[in-house]
């Protein structure tokens, strides 16, 4: 009987961390959009990214708050995930410092917990809740599988650059550590008189329609290591 009820709850567990074919907190290599989904960006937008991170269980507040106390400030930053550590951790926790005083700054865990349809984001500090925004709902709140990208790790894009007759111009730029490489950061072009399909660096995009300012096209490969 406890191999049964042990198998049943790691099978829960497993289940839950692979909803929708994500694995939780283990480093994969993550492309967006998917391919062969059409997909439309404007002007400057990126069309095409390849990162290295992990999907986390989070929750994104959908608008800011912020709430001072005894001259500290806690901010809960609109569309910045806050993110449990690990699948066993209570809390969550921002990629950035969550509680100000001047110059001074800590990063703090944060509680979101309700009953009753009525939900409570506190911070967590020496161990009593802190900076507490009450009466909330489930729908002032994104929560689900996030993907969290390493700020450490090699990044590739292909950005959308216009329309000039029949060419069509695009940005490659590779990235590390937060930052672009300069010398990874390359123009190219088709020209859709002679098809309307493009490739580099190993990814190979669809051109449905395009403009000056918009593109709608399907990703048939990504990146070298997507093939």
């Amino acid at each position: 009987m406890k191999n049964i009820i042990w198998s049943l709850l790691v099978g829960s567990i497993c289940s839950s961390a692979m909803a929708q074919d994500k694995i939780l907190y283990q480093e994969e290599v993550y492309n967006q959009p998917e391919r062969g989904v059409e997909t439309e960006v404007y002007l400057g937008d990126r069309m095409l990214t390849q990162q290295v991170g992990e999907w986390k269980e989070c929750i994104t507040p959908k608008r800011s708050y912020e709430k001072t106390t005894w001259g500290w400030t806690g901010f809960y930053k609109s569309g910045e995930p806050l993110c449990k550590r690990t699948l066993k951790d209570k809390n969550y926790w921002p990629t950035y410092n969550n509680s100000v005083n001047g110059e001074n700054s800590h990063r703090q865990a944060v509680s979101w917990r309700g009953k009753k349809g009525k939900y409570r984001l506190c911070q967590t500090a020496a161990g009593m809740a802190a900076y507490c925004i009450k009466d909330l709902s489930e729908n002032d709140m994104k929560a689900g599988a996030t993907f969290i990208y390493n700020p450490n790790s090699f990044q590739q894009t292909i950005a959308y650059d216009g329309r000039n007759g029949d060419v069509l111009k695009f940005n490659y730029a590779e990235f590390s550590d937060g930052f672009a490489r300069q010398s990874f950061s390359r123009e190219f072009q088709i020209d859709l008189s002679e098809g309307s399909v493009a490739a580099y660096k190993g990814a190979i995009i669809e051109v449905l329609e395009a403009t000056n300012v918009q593109i709608k096209y399907k990703v048939i490969r990504n990146f070298a290591s997507d093939r």
